[in-house]
């Protein structure tokens, strides 16, 4: 079975290298070039944390309804 957020699929880069490969909520708002795609968007950091936030609930309870053991990834 394939995880969804196997880090074998990232490529470890940048100060975060080694530790986890994905952002958190709070590191995505202040990402530089998150910001300059969002602006050029017309996208406010209050209506991506929104987007951010459902999605994260969205996958959490997938994942609890999931009839597939977690992985250790």
């Amino acid at each position: 079975m394939i995880a969804l957020f196997s880090s074998e699929y990232c490529c470890p880069v940048g100060a975060t290298a080694g530790k986890n490969d994905e952002l958190t909520i709070t590191e995505a708002l202040r990402d530089p070039l998150i910001a300059i795609v969002m602006r050029a968007d017309g996208v406010t950091s209050e209506e991506f944390k929104r987007l951010l936030e459902a999605a994260a609930r969205e996958l959490k309870a997938n994942l609890a309804n999931s009839c597939f053991p977690p992985t250790g990834g």
